[in-house]
């Protein structure tokens, strides 16, 4: 009798996991999957209306959606799904590998480890597939209905989407391995520092692309070829995503042969890279969990001090309440799997709002430079409200076990709770602020609008952080770990679905008066719209104080009544 379980051991397992999870929702009257089913559907159809009408644009410009340009378009989008996945997985997988009890305890097993390698990256692959699934599906939907696909694009798309995550997946892989083999110590800033690279090299590529575009006077070709030139490596013809997005259309013009042969192509190259993922957990995977365990911890307060002065901003906090800032600021800061996902969001939202004059051949236009900037402050909200509840939302919940050892402390529940605030707070104004100034001034938006924004952004930080520390306190989870799996919870999702009501009712009290003035008063903005505008961020105010305190007092009652 073989002692060795095989694949279909861990699949069975899955299946039966993920069967249980649903059962479990039924105790919950179904209000969170009714309330994750409600959130997706409204990304997904939101992606869905906006590139059904980028397509339709395109054809209003005569520019053939079957033609080379929307090919290179489709190649560049598919390259970045695959940046971002290979990123993702890299970071999951640090962290299901070396640092799970599942994984800890599958090697203790007379388990292979390539075979718990391939359990821990099944389980990584289907987490950093849900935005994939979320961003690619409206798009080639409605890519599909715009060139009138048939039935063939369609039937291969499932197919192509189990494509897609496969190679960057084990890219990711391996370059997790390699990273815990051969570089010991400081491995987390070092994956963090490469994934920081890695989009900044991207970005500033394809800003040298956009540069002339400010200058660039309609119908100038030879600017056209030159931006394009700058992102044509993106269909390399040895590219497996160019494969991707070269079958899909050739599926979409009813070609058979052509799609499927990139079709076979895509899967055969992903599953030798994930051969070969395999191979190196094989040979690597026990060496670097046995180097992480043997390897001493240092204290490495020296190279980050500086840093711990920042909660020092806060000055009118209580000792107690600066002291526990301090300690999820530390924790924060030392786990690059957390800040390493909201860093790789800052740097593409900076990299927009700084190209946005670029993207113009010359002055923008008064209506669509007072819609754009508002549409990019709610960008900027729905990223805070993102990373509340992913960051902040877990904080109290991650106390874990250990959580009596703060109910013997002199520190009243609610500096708990306040604590946790103003420890959002203070990393929501630091990156909201700057984000939205570098977009107004990029729109060169009256110095009006601008402080308009500023003020509806520490509102947003206000609100925000409020809700995200005092539900995590109304919904904690003790038992729970992994910060990912509390922040999907029930808690996590109903916190997310009030956050992102909180956030639409937010700009459109604070925000949305003066934007209605300037949209009025084109050539000059009316006498009225102050007053009216002075009123939104009043009632705006208002909302923020009620979004931040009455959370937070929940928050302390839950707290009060818990006996640790």
């Amino acid at each position: 009798m073989n002692a060795v379980p095989d694949l279909g051991v861990f699949a069975r397992l899955k299946c039966r996991l993920a069967r249980n999870q649903l059962r479990g929702l039924g105790g919950e009257n179904w209000v969170r999957p009714a309330s994750i089913a409600f959130s997706s559907l409204l990304v997904a159809g939101f992606g869905f209306a906006s590139s059904l009408g980028g397509f339709a644009f395109l054809n209003q410009q005569k520019l053939p959606l079957g033609g080379d340009i929307v090919g290179l378009l489709l190649d560049l989008f598919f390259l970045t799904l695959a940046t971002l996945l290979s990123l993702s997985t890299g970071l999951i997988l640090f962290g299901s590998l070396f640092d799970s009890p599942e994984a800890a305890f599958l090697l203790s097993k007379p388990v292979p480890d390539d075979r718990v390698f391939a359990h821990q990256f099944s389980g990584a692959i289907l987490f950093s597939s849900a935005a994939l699934i979320l961003l690619a599906l409206p798009l080639l939907l409605s890519y599909g209905l715009s060139t009138r696909a048939g039935t063939l694009y369609y039937l291969l798309m499932p197919l192509y989407f189990l494509s897609i995550p496969l190679l960057p997946g084990s890219l990711g892989a391996i370059l997790c391995l390699t990273l815990v083999r051969w570089i010991p110590r400081r491995r987390k800033e070092a994956l963090g520092t490469l994934a920081v690279l890695i989009a900044f090299g991207a970005l500033f590529w394809i800003g040298m692309g956009l540069r002339n575009l400010r200058y660039a006077k309609s119908g100038d070709e030879e600017v056209l070829n030159e931006v394009l030139g700058h992102v044509r490596f993106a269909s390399a013809a040895w590219l497996p995503t160019h494969w991707q997005s070269q079958g899909l259309r050739q599926a979409a013009r009813g070609q058979m042969e052509p799609a499927l042969r990139y079709l076979a192509l895509s899967l055969t190259t992903g599953l030798m890279a994930f051969c070969l993922a395999g191979l190196v957990a094989r040979k690597w995977y026990r060496i670097g969990v046995d180097r992480l365990s043997q390897q001493e911890r240092r204290q490495n307060t020296s190279r980050f001090q500086w840093l711990d002065s920042i909660p020092k901003l806060m000055p009118w906090l209580s000792p107690q309440e600066r002291a526990l800032l301090l300690k999820d600021f530390r924790t924060f800061r030392r786990d690059v799997r957390q800040w390493g996902q909201g860093l790789v969001f800052l740097v593409m939202l900076a990299f927009y709002f700084s190209s946005l004059r670029r993207m113009f051949p010359g002055d923008i236009p008064p209506a669509f430079r007072n819609g754009l900037s508002l549409l990019n402050l709610a960008v900027v909200g729905m990223l805070l409200c993102a990373s509340c509840g992913r960051f902040v939302f877990p904080l109290v919940s991650l106390e874990g076990r250990r959580v009596w050892l703060l109910g013997l402390t002199p520190v009243s529940r609610l500096h708990w709770v306040r604590g946790k605030y103003f420890f959002s707070l203070l990393l929501c104004l630091i990156f909201s602020l700057p984000l939205v100034a570098l977009s107004d001034s990029m729109l060169e938006l009256p110095a009006g609008g601008m402080v308009v924004h500023q003020i509806t952004a520490v509102f947003l930080a206000t609100g925000l952080s409020g809700l995200a520390a005092g539900l995590g306190a109304v919904w904690p989870s003790f038992q729970e770990k992994d910060p990912s799996r509390i922040a999907v919870g029930y808690g996590g999702t109903l916190s997310l679905v009030i956050s992102l009501a909180y956030l639409l009712a937010c700009l459109a009290i604070a925000s949305m008066p003066w934007h209605f003035a300037r949209a009025v008063g084109v050539d000059q903005f009316p006498v009225w719209g102050w007053p009216l505008s002075l009123f939104g961020l009043v009632m705006g105010g208002l909302l923020a104080s009620l979004a931040t305190l009455f959370p937070l007092h929940l928050g302390r009652v839950r707290l009060d009544a818990m006996e640790f």
